[in-house]
């Protein structure tokens, strides 16, 4: 097999996992431009489902057929090498796992920095208890009371969140 081909299948993974978090950011920036600038905080057309999925798709296509030509390339000037370099495949095998544990860190949500506010306790607390709404005076009011609705919108029980 051809040194070029080679590189082509040693990094296919990384780059495609690479691509991945590339098009998710490039679905990200989409969203957030189609929301500040087009479609705000109305009822959005289910056209932009589609749009921003196919943006996705063809982003992340794109990106990993650009890192595969670059393989391609790179692959092409190593064929005079007598033997492959290992220091391409440790990067490689280094690559696919430090983006396989990065993908599963964000979608795990192992670790999470941010605590859980007062305003999730809330909901969680009242939607455990089968009420339909819950809500927070405001934060700076210094009242830390969950206050849980019923299907009207009548206030039904206070408690008080304890941190």
């Amino acid at each position: 097999m051809r040194r070029r081909h080679l590189y082509v299948l040693i990094f296919a993974l990384p780059a495609f996992l690479l691509s991945l978090i590339g098009g998710a950011m490039l679905l990200g920036a989409a969203t957030g431009v189609l929301w500040l600038f087009v479609f705000g905080d109305n009822p959005w057309p289910s056209a932009a489902n589609t749009l921003l999925t196919t943006t996705f798709i063809i982003g992340t296509l794109a990106l990993w057929l650009a890192q595969l030509a670059i393989a391609y390339a790179i692959g092409k000037t190593q064929e005079r090498r007598p033997s492959l370099n290992r220091t391409h495949v440790a990067a490689s095998v280094g690559a696919t796992i430090a983006l396989a544990g990065l993908i599963a860190v964000r979608v795990l949500g192992i670790g999470s920095a941010a605590a859980r506010t007062d305003t999730m306790i809330c909901a969680d607390h009242c939607l455990a208890r089968g009420f339909s709404a819950s809500g927070m005076a405001p934060r700076d009011s210094g009242d830390h009371t969950c206050t849980c609705y019923d299907a009207q919108g009548q206030e039904s029980v206070s408690v008080p969140i304890e941190r």
